[in-house]
């Protein structure tokens, strides 16, 4: 029943791609996000393993699905939403415009034009969000879904892979740090996060919970 955002990173479908929902936090929480990811990946880039990556791991601990064939179809992204869509309120699916027109004709058809929100992937659009979700990252404010006790394996690979780009305007754009350092998850949170920060009070510092983890940048290096 919680309010939360989606976002989405097709990229190219025979390789990641990566919906989430981001849901901003309340009461005790406030300022606070929870992040809920999960991956597709054909066969066929399994079998050829360039990444040399734990695939059928994350497929255990429910992060990945390994879809038959060559490529992933958009169909699973839907069906994904759709599921999402009887657990939580979603008030919004930001994307990118540029490779997701029948996906979005279905979400559309669904929700509505209102229910999307595109985001165009440029320095302009993507530095405020991306600034903010460091801060939130360095506030050890960001909850994510975990496997095993550990925060998402796969989610700590994506933003590992992450290298920033800045304008002459100190403008960031996230892009990757090499041909097989995916960052996939973190355009899909990144793209949501744009909406995300339009629902989010004042940011309040509050001790962790009880049985509650934080994911902190000393996490995400691994220390």
């Amino acid at each position: 029943g919680h309010t939360s955002i989606g976002g989405f990173d097709l990229s190219d479908s025979e390789d990641f791609t990566s919906p989430c929902l981001e849901f901003p936090l309340d009461g005790e929480y406030a300022g606070y996000v929870f992040l809920l990811s999960h991956s597709f990946i054909p066969r066929k880039k399994v079998e050829l393993d360039n990444e040399n990556l734990p695939y059928d791991e994350w497929e255990k601990l429910g992060l990945l699905t390994i879809c038959p064939g060559e490529y992933v179809e958009y169909t699973y992204v839907y069906e994904w939403f759709m599921e999402q869509a009887k657990k939580y309120v979603i008030q919004k699916i930001a994307y990118d415009p540029k490779n997701a027109y029948r996906l979005n004709r279905e979400l559309i058809a669904y929700g509505g034009e209102e229910w999307l929100a595109p985001v165009r992937q440029g320095f302009v659009t993507l530095n405020a969000p991306l600034k903010d979700i460091k801060e939130l990252l360095l506030g050890g404010k960001v909850i994510f879904n975990h496997a095993n006790g550990k925060p998402d394996p796969l989610m700590r690979w994506y933003i590992n892979n992450v290298k920033l780009v800045k304008d002459r305007n100190d403008n960031w754009m996230p892009t990757k740090q090499g041909t097989y350092r995916k960052i996939d998850g973190f355009a899909a949170w990144l793209t949501a996060h744009t909406e995300t920060m339009k629902l989010m009070a004042d940011i309040q510092t509050v001790p962790d919970g009880p049985g509650v983890s934080f994911l902190s940048k000393k996490d995400l290096l691994g220390g």
